[in-house]
Formats: C-alpha cells, structure tokens, sequence
C-alpha cells in the first residue's frame, strides 16, 4: 500500500472484465465510487459536488459514476440485450432485465427523491439515505481493506487517515485535487492504455439499406449511452443474477438452428427470430443455403436452372416469363443484381441481431470470389423441398 497525504493507493485485482458474450464488459475509464461501510462525509461531498468532479475528471477521459444518482433509464433496454445476446431471448431473460431494472430504478429514483426532499426541509444535520453496494462490490471482486473508495484498473483509490487528521469539517476538496492530480500523472504514463474497454467501433454499414443502418446506429447509440452513464452497473448484475440461474441451459458459444417452415419462413428458433425477405431474395439465400460448398459467382450462371427451381417452389407468381427474366437477371454479373440481393440479406439479419452472431448465417465473401454461408447446413431444419427437375428453360 502506498501512502500519499491525502490519498492512498491499494493495488488489487478487480474483475473488471465480466463478460456476457463479446460486448458487455466494464469499461476501463470507469471510476466507480464503493462503500462496504457508510461513509456519510464523503457520501455527502460527492452528492454536493458530483456534476463539478464528474466535469473534472471527464477533462482527464475518466468517467466517476456515482451509483445513487445514476438514476435515468433508457428506453428498449429489452431490445438493446436481446440485439446484443440473441441467446437470451429463448428463456425471456431481456424482459426479465428490463422487469427487473425498471423496478431497481423505480427504488433508487424514490430515494433519491427523498434525499432531495430532505435537503429542501434539512433536518439539523443531514444524512443521505444508505445506498446497498453489494451488487457493485460482487460484480468488480472487490475483496482489499478499504471500506470506502474508487475503483481504477487494478487500483483502489481510498482516502487517508491523515487527510482525516486535517479536515474533520467535511471538505475533500484537497483529497480530490491531489486524486485529479495522480490521474493526470498516470495517464500521461499509459497512455493509449487508458482507453475505454467499450465495445469496439466497427463499420457495419457497407453495402446495408438505409433501414438496417438506422437500426444497427440507433442500438450502438443505446448501448454506448447505456455504457457512458454507468447504467451497466445496474444491468451487469441483474444479467449475472439471472445467468447464473440459467447457466446449464444457455450455451453464448452455440449459435441459432435454421428452420425453413411449410411456408418457406426462415425462422431462427433459438433466437426467436424470423428473418423476413423478399421471394427472389430468399430464392437466392436458399440456393446457398443448399450448396455449403460455396459459388464462384462468376459461375453463377450454372445455376440458373436451380434457382429458378427454387424461385418457382418459394414464390407465388404465376407469370413465368417474367419469372426467368428476374432470374437471368440475378446470374448475369453485368446486371449486378446479385450484389443487391446479398446486401438485402445481410440487412435482413443484421436489423435483428449483432454482427457477431449475424456473420454467421450471411453469404459470405468478397467480389466474385467463392460465396458461401458459414452456417453449417447440418443444422438446417427444411421442412419441405419439391424441385420440378423437368422445368425448362
């Protein structure tokens, strides 16, 4: 342990790294204040001051989250999980999230209106309503010798006996001076270490229709506000408490069987998903579907007479020729049709879940290279398939 005069510094292994699938985690930049005794002077201060120290430290790409004020909710949380970790909608669990936080919220916004009332008609002296740091305290593995503090990467920041010696009037304004102070210090040392553990930035709107981008932005700007507002300290436990009551059932590395319905509906069962396309789209999709071994597309023009085969048996068209000339169309690569229909399909998936679990079931691949879905077929439940192998072109 190291002592400074007004702060002292435990290194202690935090699990800050919690995972449900790849995109809930704790990020690094959070600083989170923690109590496994009360500590009304300094629960007081940080109420007083929360909006000025949480400006400071944000000057410093540190985000204080100060868990009795983290009180405002987002909306579709449901949907935000069930987006992120499809698994969980088998067994309902992201209602059950979204239960469950819209009643933890519902206690902490009441006390926090209580202390707010309080603080209007002030008794003599007055005393914030106790906040339970449990779940907080479990979820980071908190287990050193401070009873109050700041959690920050394998370090806890708490503060010391002797700034208590000196300041017995309830002032930490000193004691967090000399706190911005070592964070500036530390992060001119780490550097690009600091960075956030937020889920990775990525493109995911190359070659998606305008609907499935707005979709994929509006859930990334849901979880980042989620993230941002420390909110996921709320949510991280309640998936935990859930999970773990769930834990022989649910399997994050197993991804959706395909179920292919009498009426040609693509429905993921495990996720609870139907993935909606045109007639030609899925005409296409099927095709290869059937062919795990993937298509050139350059050599697309073989095929012409199975998708038409498939088109038939899937559409409910009656006009023939106008039938066969949407599909010359989609094995002509001139006409670039067949790139609109691979766009159309990875829209469709990735409007209804992240591309982690989406990359698994669209066509995948590069220009006119070997396309193929990487989804075992094996796992393709077809309920029905009638070529008409003497249909002529």
């Amino acid at each position: 342990m190291q002592n400074q005069s007004n702060i002292v510094i435990e290194k202690s292994v935090l699990n800050i790294e919690y995972r449900f699938g790849n995109k809930f985690s704790m990020p690094s930049d959070y600083i989170v204040y923690f109590e496994k005794k009360e500590n009304i002077a300094l629960n007081t201060y940080i109420r007083n001051n929360y909006e000025e120290l949480k400006n400071k430290f944000s000057k410093l790409d540190f985000n204080l989250l100060f868990a009795p004020l983290l009180t405002n909710t987002i909306n579709d949380i449901d949907k935000v999980v069930e987006y992120f970790l499809p698994q969980l909608t088998y067994y309902e669990i992201h209602k059950k999230v979204k239960s469950d936080y819209a009643m933890l919220m519902f206690v902490e916004g009441l006390n926090k209106g209580i202390d707010d009332f309080v603080a209007v008609f002030p008794e003599e002296e007055f005393i914030p309503s106790s906040y339970n740091y449990s779940d907080i305290l479990k979820l980071i593995g908190y287990n050193g010798n401070f009873n109050s503090g700041f959690t920050l990467f394998n370090n806890v920041i708490g503060v010391s006996d002797a700034f208590y010696e000196k300041n017995s009037k309830g002032d930490f304004s000193s004691f967090f001076k000399e706190f911005e102070d070592y964070l500036a210090e530390i992060s001119n040392e780490e550097g690009d270490a600091m960075i956030a553990n937020a889920p990775p930035v990525v493109d995911l709107t190359e070659k998606l229709d305008e609907e499935a981008v707005q979709i994929v932005n509006d859930l990334k700007e849901k979880l980042a506000a989620l993230t941002d507002s420390g909110q996921l300290l709320f949510i991280v436990p309640i998936l935990k408490d859930l999970l773990d009551k769930q834990t022989e059932k649910i399997d994050f590395k197993s991804i959706s069987k395909i179920k292919i319905d009498k009426q040609n509906k693509i429905l993921l069962p495990y996720f609870k998903k139907e993935v909606e396309l045109s007639h030609l789209t899925k005409s296409v999709y099927f095709l290869f579907l059937k062919h795990p071994e993937g298509i050139n597309l350059k050599e697309l023009e073989n095929f012409k007479k199975e998708l038409l085969t498939i088109y038939i048996s899937v559409s409910n068209q009656l006009d023939h020729d106008k039938m066969i000339k949407s599909v010359e169309d989609v094995v002509n690569l001139e006409t670039k049709a067949i790139y609109a229909h691979l766009s159309r399909i990875k829209s469709a998936f990735y409007k209804i879940m992240d591309a982690s679990h989406a990359n698994h079931y669209i066509i995948s691949g590069n220009g006119e290279e070997n396309r193929k879905v990487l989804f075992n077929t094996n796992g393709i439940d077809w309920y029905v398939y009638d070529p008409i192998e003497d249909y002529e072109l």
